[in-house]
């Protein structure tokens, strides 16, 4: 098991087809991953300001695509699908306890983008800089990808929890 602080988190989208970025205020986070089983949990400690956003996915149970960052802010973020576990209330805060899987990390983003680059027809020097150019618009990149994954992950297990 490795354990890795979270720093930032955007709801991407969730099951029932809301499709708006939503960055999440979190006091505290972690991640930590099952090397065995590639599960993943995640824990975040929310203000009162942004928990009614969070309690949506767990009184509705709704699966969620998630963009986190871990270790660093300025790391690249890495997207997960998630299903809410646990609530449980602090004294000024509330603790959210997640299940779930990463789709989308930092290589998978860099071969996705150098696929690309070949694929509509870029060579030599010209594929270095296209590669340049569309690296440092992976924000945008890895948000689309996660989606569209997302999408098809809850096509092929529309009642499947992640496991």
């Amino acid at each position: 098991m490795k354990t890795f602080k979270l720093c930032t988190l955007r709801i991407l989208m969730d099951e029932s087809g809301r499709d708006t970025t939503i960055p999440v205020a979190i006091q505290d986070g972690l991640t930590v991953s099952t090397e065995q089983t590639a599960q993943w949990v995640a824990e975040i400690v929310v203000p009162s300001s942004d928990q009614p956003i969070v309690d949506e996915l767990f009184t509705k149970h709704l699966r969620a695509l998630i963009e986190i960052t871990i270790s660093r802010p300025d790391n690249d973020p890495a997207a997960m699908i998630v299903t809410p576990l646990e609530r449980t209330a602090l004294s000024e805060h509330v603790s959210y306890v997640f299940t779930g899987k990463m789709v989308m990390m930092k290589n998978d983003l860099s071969e996705s983008i150098l696929r690309e680059v070949v694929e509509d027809g870029f060579a030599g020097e010209e594929l270095v800089q296209e590669y340049k150019d569309r690296r440092s618009k992976r924000g945008a990149h890895i948000t689309s990808i996660a989606k569209e994954t997302f999408k098809q992950y809850l096509a092929e297990h529309p009642e499947a929890p992640i496991s």
